[in-house]
């Protein structure tokens, strides 16, 4: 018998890979994927042949035979979902962004800490092998003080209505931003265009501003020739890019920086400057899957009963952000403060 069983809701553009990911774990098994798409469920059907199908989400979530919960819908789905599987004593995990408001994530943290249960969100680059030795490189301080980092993540759709660039793919690179810094953004800034449909910003240009006087940029859009997955790092001794795309070495690590001269110079504009460009570095990266990797922990979380790296309060702390760039939108990409 398997240790834990999970209902899936949500069938369509990501649900099938979380379903996939969770069934390839020997310790679990997937009872029931819900959608109110029987197109979706047929498909679903034909992909897991053992897993049942429903369309009937109160019956799911209040289903006795299973311990936890996985929520792959719209953003604006997620709080009542979540917060009915907490009711039905359910552990939840919950696709990015956790929820539409940070107070509506206030209330889940709350009611899963009331519970004991666990709420862990789907913020899938924390558990990105390439992620996971950025981080370690930072922190052995080889890149030194940090001064700023910049992300870009483009592609020529997929193309949402419900959310704008920022909820749907920076909302990735603020996740990155916080587990790399081990701190949240205290202001936010963001400027976009709504070029297709005038509705919703398809292209954003949103910056944070972190503690110890760190920028972290981010660029975001649908609407773009080329699929980019992008990070620079740039630190006082060293600078490093991280880029999703390249498989076979998707860190390199440059041993190049500026600094000031120490000789006098009357041409005070153009010879201040020293300008260092050593070795680049490509560290070996390995780890597995990051979406396996991912639905790993959430199970190891529950039976171990530990606390998740993507839990509910890092959510919130993405969410919070969001809210703040979307502040900004509306004021003309004025800096919003973030409360801690």
């Amino acid at each position: 018998m398997k240790q834990l069983r999970i209902n899936v809701i949500g069938a369509g553009h990501w649900g099938p890979n979380v379903i996939g990911s969770l069934n390839s774990l020997p310790e679990v098994e997937v009872l029931t994927v819900c959608d109110l798409d029987e197109e979706a469920l047929e498909k679903i059907r034909q992909r897991f042949p053992t897993v049942e199908t429903s369309t009937a989400p109160q019956a799911v979530l209040s289903d006795s035979r299973v311990q936890a919960i996985c929520i792959a819908t719209p953003v604006s789905t997620h709080f009542e979902l979540a917060k009915a599987a907490l009711a039905n004593g359910k552990h939840v995990f919950v696709e990015k962004p956790l929820c539409e408001t940070s107070a509506e994530c206030l209330i889940l943290e709350q009611e899963a800490t009331r519970r004991n249960l666990l709420v862990m969100v789907g913020h899938v680059f924390l558990f990105n092998p390439s992620i996971l030795k950025v981080k370690e490189i930072i922190q052995s301080g080889d890149l030194g003080k940090i001064f700023y980092l910049e992300a870009h993540r483009t592609n020529l759709g997929p193309v949402r209505q419900d959310v704008n660039a920022i909820w749907d793919l920076t909302s990735h690179d603020i996740s990155i931003f916080n587990f790399l810094l081990d701190a949240e953004p205290l202001s936010a800034s963001a400027v976009g265009s709504k070029a297709l449909d005038g509705q919703v910003e398809d292209t954003t240009f949103a910056t944070f501003r972190y503690p110890d006087s760190i920028l972290a940029h981010a660029h975001a859009s649908w609407l773009n020739p080329k699929k980019v997955r992008q990070i620079t790092i740039v630190g006082e001794r060293k600078m490093l890019t991280w880029d999703d795309i390249d498989i076979t070495h998707p860190i390199r690590i440059y041993d190049s920086k500026v600094t000031l001269g120490s000789h006098y110079s009357d041409t005070f504009a153009t010879h201040r400057m020293n300008y260092h460009r050593g070795d680049v570095i490509m560290p070996q990266v390995e780890g597995g899957e990051p979406l396996k990797n991912e639905c790993r922990a959430f199970v190891e979380s529950i039976l171990n009963e530990t606390s998740a790296l993507s839990d509910g309060i890092f959510g919130r702390k993405v969410v919070e952000a969001l809210e703040a760039t979307d502040r900004s939108l509306e004021s003309n990409g004025s800096f919003i403060k973030i409360s801690p």
